[in-house]
Parts: structure tokens; sequence; C-alpha cells
């Protein structure tokens, strides 16, 4: 039998440490305090529904006492008793409103008529602030050529008609206004949705009796439909000018080219001006008081008669 009594723990075998208790993990903590959190939130709950079932209690006492006194009342009225002056009569507390609360009540029962009063108000505030606003140019120019790089260039005609150009409606700023109608489009069904925009746009400055000034080709006035009656015969206006034909005033006699930088202009582009004549909404009178201005521009612009001139011009001179 082995002699365990007098036996001595080996020296290379270590003693066991003695076990470090564990502290709570972060997600056991979160339980305990969502589980704290919730017992609180359900004793507060409790705490308010006893209150307001108590109110309730008390708010029905009151009413069974109020119906007992006046059942006992209009039965002691129905037996002589007493008189109908001798019955008590409620008196209702006159309520007064702060000037907020009036307010309040005020936005409530009228909130969709001051919506809709609002949102007509902000609509005609923009209409009048882009009436007084927009710039009103002395004379505009239309362009529907076929050549697409043409658009390009609207910006460089502006500004060169402008020197050439006076302040015809008396705004204080000379403005020339020049922008592009395509002429043609493809046929994919997006290119019908801005041919269709386009005509629209062609229709408006048409209808109106504000764009007097149309550079074009034949191609292209035949391509939107405008021939024989819509432009004026430039000979009275121009008269001995070999650039006249029965189209309008040939560029390639001008200096446009060189003017603007655009080396593949057109030889078969013309200026045409449009008939001065009443109509659908146009005035007659506004309309030919535009097309003399356009003349008178295109004049200058011809003879070189420079009414605005730059500052290069000026220290060219």
């Amino acid at each position: 039998m082995p002699d365990t009594e007098n036996k001595e723990p080996r020296e290379d075998i270590p003693a066991e440490e003695p076990k470090v208790k564990k502290g709570k993990s972060f997600m056991e903590v979160y339980r305990e305090v969502n589980e704290r959190e919730r017992a609180e939130e359900l004793k507060r709950q409790s705490e308010l529904e006893a209150a307001r079932a108590e109110r309730e209690r008390k708010e029905r006492d009151r009413y069974a006492e109020k119906l007992r006194q006046e059942k006992l009342e209009l039965l002691k009225l129905k037996q002589g008793v007493i008189s109908e002056e001798d019955i008590p009569t409620e008196v209702k507390a006159e309520r007064h409103y702060t000037v907020w609360e009036r307010v309040s009540n005020f936005f409530y029962h009228n909130k969709m008529y001051i919506i809709i009063g609002t949102a007509i108000f902000l609509i005609l505030a923009f209409l009048v602030y882009d009436l007084v606003t927009r710039v009103k140019p002395d004379v505009t120019v239309m362009i529907i050529a076929r050549d697409d790089s043409f658009q390009f260039y609207t910006e460089s005609i502006e500004q060169l008609l402008e020197r050439y150009c006076e302040d015809y409606n008396g705004d204080g700023k000379v403005d020339v206004r020049v922008f592009y109608a395509p002429a043609v489009m493809g046929e994919s069904q997006n290119d019908l949705y801005l041919r269709q925009s386009d005509q629209t746009k062609l229709v408006a400055e048409f209808q109106s009796g504000d764009t007097v000034i149309i550079i074009a080709d034949k191609e292209a006035c035949e391509e939107i439909g405008v021939t024989e009656g819509v432009f004026s015969d430039l000979s009275k206006d121009f008269p001995d000018d070999k650039n006249v034909t029965e189209l309008g005033y040939m560029l390639s006699g001008t200096s446009l080219s060189e003017d603007i930088e655009y080396s593949a202009l057109s030889d078969d582009l013309f200026a045409a001006f449009r008939e001065p004549h009443g109509g659908i909404g146009i005035n007659e009178e506004k309309f030919r008081t535009n097309y003399e201005h356009a003349v008178e521009l295109w004049n200058n612009y011809i003879t070189k008669n420079e009414i605005n001139p730059t500052a290069e011009d000026t220290d060219n001179s």
C-alpha cells in the first residue's frame, strides 16, 4: 500500500491559482439596464393609468350626483315644493384667451384659406418680380438655318450687333437677343418631342411682333413652311444694294463671317425681315416700330456706323 501521508508535493508541478471571478459582460449589463428601465416604465404607466381611472371615476361620480340633484329638483318642482326660480342655474365662467391662443385658433380654422392665399401671393410676387427684372431686348434675331454649328455663335452675334444698336426701348441698356431654333430634327422618339417643342417656340415667336430679323437659308424656310407672304421686300429699305435678293439680305456680301470668326458660314444664308402686319394677338403699330428699329440696326451694321464702339475700337481710333 503506497505511503500517502508523508508524501510531499512535487516542486515541478505548479500549485493551482485561485479562480478570479469574472465581471458581468457588456451584454449582461445592457440586458439588466433594459429590464430595469422596462420595469420602471411599466410602473410609471401603471401609475398614470391608475390616476386617469381615478379622475374618470370622480368625473362619473360628479355627473351622477348632478343627475340625482336634477331629478330631485324636478320631482320637487312637480310636487309644488319649489318653483323654477328656486332652481339654481349653472353659470359658465367666461374664458379669456391669450393672444397666442387667439392667433392659433384663427390659423387652425382658416388654414386652408391661408395656404391658398399664400400660394397665390407667392405666384403673383414671382410674376411681378420676373416682369420688373426681365431684360427687354431692343432687337430680337432668330436663326432657323440648317447649320447646327451656327447655334454656338449666337452670343458672338449679340455682341456684334449691340455695337450698332441704340437703346430703342429706353431702359438705359442696349440689348440684342439672338436665339437658334433647329429647322430639321431626327426621327427618333426623343427627336420628335424636341421637334414639337421647337415648333411650339417658332409658332409663339411668329405670333408676336417682337422678332423681326430672321437669319435662315431657303431649305430651312421650306422645311418649316415659311414661304411667301412672310418676309418683306428689302429693296425698298436698301435700294440699289446688290446683296438684296428675293429671299433677303445675303450674308455672303457682309463681313459677318469675319466678325464672329466663323469661317464655315454658309454662302446660302440671308437675313430676312418679317413683313409688319396685324393679326391675332399682334399689335401692328408695335410690330411696325420693331421693324423700323431692326432695319436701322442692320443699316448701321452694313455701313459700319457704330453706335456703341468697344474699348478696342476707341483705342484704335
